[in-house]
C-alpha cells in the first residue's frame, strides 16, 4: 500500500521550482504526486471523471466543462490535497478570460411573463381571496340557516304532539278530578264517589231525566278508567292493601298528592288522591311502579325502608319511578 507524505503542500505556491504564473493545472499535478496519489485514486475518492482531473491538469480549458462547474472541481481538488483553494483559484481566473468566468444567475423571467409582484397579479390574487371568504361566508349562514328551520320544525311538531292531561305533562285540557274525601274523628279516611269528567249534570239529582244522562255519561267513560277513579268508602276503611305478594310499600302524603302504584304483575294497587297527612300501606309483589304529584312532600317505605327520591323530582313537583328491595337496600329499575 502507498505511503502518502503528510506535510503541508502550500510551500509549493512559494517555491523555487514554480514560477508565480504556473498554470493552475500543474499545481495540482506537483501536489498530487507530492501526495504520491495516482488520477484513478483522485476520480474514486472525490467522484470526479478521471478525464476532467487530468483536463485540470494539462491546463485543456477546452475539455473542462462550464468555469462554474470548474471552479467546484479545482476547489475540491485543492482542499483534499490540503492547498488553499482561493491561490488555484485567482491563478485559474488569471488563466481563464474573465467573460468566461461567470457565477450562476437566476433565471430571468420569460418575454412575456407577468411577474408575481406586479399589480395586475396582485389584485387578482386578492379577488381571489376576497371571492373565497365571501363563498365561505355565504355557505356558513345557508347551513345554519337550514340548521335553525329544521330546529323551528322540530319544536313546532313537539308542541303540536304535546296533549297534556298526565301527571308529568299537564295541559291546557285538564282533567278535574275532585275528591270528596273527608276524616272522621277516629282518622278514618271516607272517600265518596265524584264525576271526575263532569259527564253527570246537576240535573241528575232532581229526576229520572238526569239519571238517564249520568248513565249515559259513565257508559263513555271505559271500564279500567271507571274501576280506577271509584273508591268506595270500604275500600277507604281497610286502608286498601291488597295481598299480591310478600312486598310492602307505604305512601304518606304531608300536604295532598295523587298517587298512582302499580307492582310486578301490573296490578294497580293504588290510584287515587290522598288528603293532607294521610297514608297508605299496599302488599305487592316488587318492583312497584310508582307515579306521584306533590312528590317534595310525600314519602315513600318500600318494606320499611324509606326511599330518598330526590332525584327522581321533575321541575313540576312531580316524581316516576320504578323500585325494590334486597337485603335491606334499595333498588332503583
Amino acid at each position: 500500500m502507498m505511503s502518502h507524505s503528510e506535510g503541508n503542500t502550500d510551500n509549493i505556491l512559494d517555491g523555487d521550482t514554480v514560477d508565480k504564473n504556473t498554470d493552475f493545472g500543474s499545481l495540482l499535478a506537483e501536489a498530487r504526486k507530492a501526495k504520491n496519489y495516482t488520477i484513478e485514486e483522485i476520480s474514486g475518492y472525490l467522484k470526479i471523471p478521471a478525464v476532467t482531473i487530468s483536463a485540470l491538469e494539462n491546463n485543456n480549458k477546452e475539455a473542462l466543462p462550464a468555469p462554474t462547474f470548474t471552479q467546484g472541481y479545482i476547489r475540491v481538488y485543492a482542499k483534499f490535497l490540503e492547498m488553499s483553494e482561493d491561490k488555484v483559484l485567482d491563478i485559474y481566473n488569471r488563466a481563464v478570460p474573465h467573460d468566461d468566468v461567470s457565477d450562476l444567475k437566476p433565471r430571468s423571467n420569460l418575454p412575456g411573463e407577468a411577474s408575481s409582484q406586479s399589480p395586475l397579479i396582485k389584485t387578482i390574487t386578492v379577488l381571489l381571496i376576497i371571492a373565497g371568504i365571501t363563498a365561505i361566508a355565504y355557505g356558513s349562514f345557508q347551513y345554519y340557516q337550514k340548521k335553525a328551520g329544521a330546529l323551528e320544525s322540530e319544536l313546532g311538531t313537539r308542541q303540536q304532539s304535546f296533549t297534556g292531561n298526565s301527571l308529568d305533562s299537564p295541559g291546557e285540557n285538564r282533567i278535574s278530578i275532585k275528591q270528596n274525601a273527608r276524616l272522621t274523628d277516629d282518622d278514618e279516611l271516607i272517600v265518596e264517589k265524584s264525576d271526575p269528567y263532569g259527564y253527570v249534570s246537576d240535573g241528575a239529582e232532581t229526576g229520572q231525566d238526569g239519571n238517564e244522562q249520568a248513565d249515559s255519561a259513565e257508559t263513555a267513560v271505559s271500564a279500567e278508567t271507571a274501576e280506577s277513579i271509584e273508591v268506595t268508602p270500604e275500600e277507604a276503611e281497610s286502608d286498601a292493601v291488597i295481598d299480591n305478594g310478600g312486598d310492602t310499600i307505604e305512601i304518606i302524603s304531608e300536604t295532598g298528592a295523587w298517587v298512582e302504584v302499580r307492582d310486578a304483575n301490573k296490578s294497580r294497587l293504588l290510584y287515587n288522591m290522598l288528603p293532607a297527612g294521610a297514608s297508605r300501606v299496599l302488599e305487592g309483589q316488587a318492583p312497584f311502579s310508582i307515579s306521584m304529584g306533590n312528590a317534595k312532600t310525600t314519602r315513600v317505605l318500600i318494606n320499611g325502608l324509606e326511599v330518598d327520591v330526590t332525584d327522581y323530582i321533575r321541575p313540576n313537583n312531580t316524581a316516576n319511578f320504578k323500585i325494590s328491595t334486597q337485603e335491606q337496600n334499595i333498588i332503583f329499575h
